[in-house]
């Protein structure tokens, strides 16, 4: 017998495994399972209910106190005493700070002398039977004019006395004893008041109190919203890092816009409710204001078809579904109104698809399901239904 050589040996075991090998292959390929993206069809019943429906308008503003107080010696002056720091809490009436008198003092004595002057010059010539009228209207004048004086002179000596128009906290204190001022008017916000400050009026404030147990937000809307608006729609105000929201209420509504990059906004103030604690001057605010709320009968929007200009939802009743034709109100986002063909509890169907990402075992014949497709079903759940599934199948109740 002929004995083979090593390298025979060899190349015929090197053929061997290559058949075994190819031959594993195929039998790995013809059975492994197959990834593909298929879609996955989920039919469910859902109750129609009754439920409160709101329509919003969304704004985002910046929180301030409601009253506000910027505060000004009237005349100008050299500070006496300044009675306050920041932050500190004062009451209504408090004296914040005061201005040397000295000067204010003999003005008013200067101005009271001369309305007296003034006064009686006037007794004298309607007195006279020679005075004649225009020098009477005249003399009058002069009087008007000295009375004027008086009123301001008095005014800025009152003034010299800076006192808080409210109980509050003082945000702001620019004022230093002995340092020289300039005289300007004060200016108070809040509630009923239509004042606007600028940065630059607050900025330049000699002391600034405010209430920081009533709130407000001020924001913008755009055209588009501005027509739905109204005051005293009720609001929900949600402070930048609050878990909880608060209530309030639109109390301006301003009709002068403010353009930027071909934007025009309009600004709006929303008045919170109560004394809420724990908010900041400057802080940001989402807003949301109530411009309508209804109680309607809804189901979910993916419930709703159409098919030959008809609307209709598949109504489930001791397992039977029937194709019912509904009235459709408004769209809340994933519900919608029904507004007649349906009560409150029927049961719709709901069919939704989501493509997903899968394993099916490949089996013989080529088939996914393991059954031809003329043996498939095509009732409810099987490959005929889903949102796109003809529902000539089912009974038809016409809906009123």
């Amino acid at each position: 017998m002929r004995r083979w050589r090593k390298p025979t040996v060899a190349i015929v075991a090197a053929v061997a495994l290559m058949v075994v090998a190819g031959a594993g292959f195929l039998v790995w390929r013809s059975t492994r399972p197959a990834t593909t993206a298929s879609a996955t069809t989920t039919t469910t019943t859902v109750k129609a209910t009754k439920a409160t429906q709101r329509t919003t308008v969304s704004a985002s503003g910046t929180l301030a106190p409601q009253n506000q107080a910027y505060l000004n010696f009237p005349a100008a002056g050299t500070v006496s005493t300044v009675n306050v720091t920041l932050g500190q809490s004062v009451t209504s009436g408090q004296v914040l700070a005061t201005e040397d008198t000295t000067t204010l003092a003999s003005v008013v004595t200067s101005a009271q002398a001369a309305v007296d002057s003034a006064q009686s010059s006037l007794d004298t010539l309607s007195s006279s039977s020679s005075a004649t009228s225009a020098q009477i209207e005249a003399a009058k004048a002069q009087l008007a004019s000295a009375q004027a004086k008086l009123a301001s002179a008095q005014s800025d000596l009152a003034g010299a006395t800076m006192t808080a128009p409210f109980a509050g906290v003082v945000a702001q204190v620019n004022l230093t004893a002995h340092s020289k001022v300039n005289g300007t008017t004060s200016t108070t916000t809040g509630p009923g008041t239509t004042t606007t400050v600028s940065s630059s009026t607050s900025s330049a404030a000699q002391i600034v109190v405010v209430d920081t147990r009533s709130w407000l937000v001020n924001s913008t809307v755009g055209m588009a919203d501005l027509a739905s608006l109204t005051q005293g729609l009720a609001c929900t105000v949600t402070p930048t890092g609050a878990t909880t929201s608060l209530t309030g209420t639109l109390t301006s509504i301003g009709i002068v816009g403010t353009t930027t990059s071909g934007t025009t906004s309009y600004p709006i103030i929303v008045t919170l409710t109560g004394n809420p604690t724990g908010l900041y001057i400057g802080g940001s605010a989402d807003v949301s204001i109530v411009v309508s709320e209804v109680t309607v009968l809804t189901v979910p929007t993916a419930a709703v078809q159409q098919e030959n200009g008809q609307t209709y939802v598949t109504v489930v009743a001791n397992g039977v579904p029937t194709r019912t034709n509904v009235t459709v109100g408004r769209t809340f986002g994933a519900r919608s109104e029904i507004a007649a063909g349906l009560a409150e509890g029927d049961e719709v169907l709901v069919t939704t698809q989501a493509a997903a990402t899968g394993s099916s075992s490949r089996q013989p014949h080529g088939g996914r399901s393991g059954l031809p497709p003329s043996a498939r079903p095509s009732g409810i759940g099987g490959a005929g239904s889903g949102a796109n599934a003809a529902p000539s199948t089912l009974p038809t109740a016409q809906g009123s």
